[in-house]
C-alpha cells in the first residue's frame, strides 16, 4: 500500500473529490433528478468548502509561523547591529571619564613622590658643591678685599717698615 504525505495527500484527496462529484453531477444530468444524489452532491460540496476552509487556516498558521519567524530574524539582526554600537558608545564615553579621572589621580600621586624625590637627591648632589664654591668665591673676595685694604694701609702709613719701627719703638718706652 502507498503512503501519502504533505501535498501528495491533499492532491488525491482533491482529485477523488473531483471525480466524484463529477460522477454525481453526471448522474442528475443524464439519469435524472434523485433527491439522493442532489443530497449527496450538497454534502459534497459542504464538504469540500470545509476542507477548503481547513487548508486555508493551516495555510495562515503556516504563514503566521514565518512571519514570526522573519520578524525573530529581523529583530535579531537589527539588535547584533544595534546593540553593539550603543553598547560600544557608552563603554567608551564611560571609559573615558574613568580612564581620565584615574589617569589624573594616578599621575598627581606618582609626580608628587617622584617630583619630591627628584628635588631632594639634586638638592643633595647640587648644593654642597654649589655652597663650596660660593664659599670659595667670598674667601676670594674677601682675601682680595683684605690685601687691597692691607696695601691702602701700607701706602698710607709708609710701608712695612714704618710700621715696625713704630711697633717696636712703643714697646721700649
Amino acid at each position: 500500500m502507498m503512503q501519502f504525505s504533505g501535498r501528495q495527500t491533499q492532491f488525491y484527496i482533491d482529485v477523488v473529490y473531483g471525480l466524484v462529484f463529477t460522477v454525481g453531477f453526471g448522474y442528475l444530468l443524464f439519469v435524472g433528478m434523485d433527491p439522493r444524489i442532489v443530497a449527496f452532491e450538497g454534502g459534497l460540496v459542504l464538504g469540500y468548502f470545509l476542507r477548503v476552509w481547513e487548508n486555508m487556516t493551516v495555510y495562515e498558521r503556516v504563514l503566521q509561523d514565518e512571519v514570526a519567524a522573519e520578524a525573530e530574524d529581523a529583530v535579531a539582526e537589527e539588535v547584533q547591529q544595534r546593540v553593539p554600537a550603543e553598547a560600544e558608545a557608552q563603554v567608551e564615553a564611560e571609559v573615558e571619564d574613568q580612564v581620565q579621572e584615574e589617569v589624573e589621580s594616578e599621575v598627581t600621586d606618582r609626580m608628587q613622590g617622584e617630583v619630591e624625590d627628584q628635588v631632594q637627591a639634586e638638592v643633595e648632589d647640587r648644593v654642597p658643591g654649589e655652597v663650596a664654591n660660593e664659599l670659595v668665591a667670598q674667601v676670594s673676595e674677601i682675601d682680595a678685599d683684605l690685601a687691597a685694604e692691607l696695601e691702602a694701609h701700607l701706602e698710607e702709613t709708609g710701608g712695612p717698615e714704618e710700621e715696625v719701627r713704630r711697633g717696636s719703638g712703643g714697646q721700649q718706652s
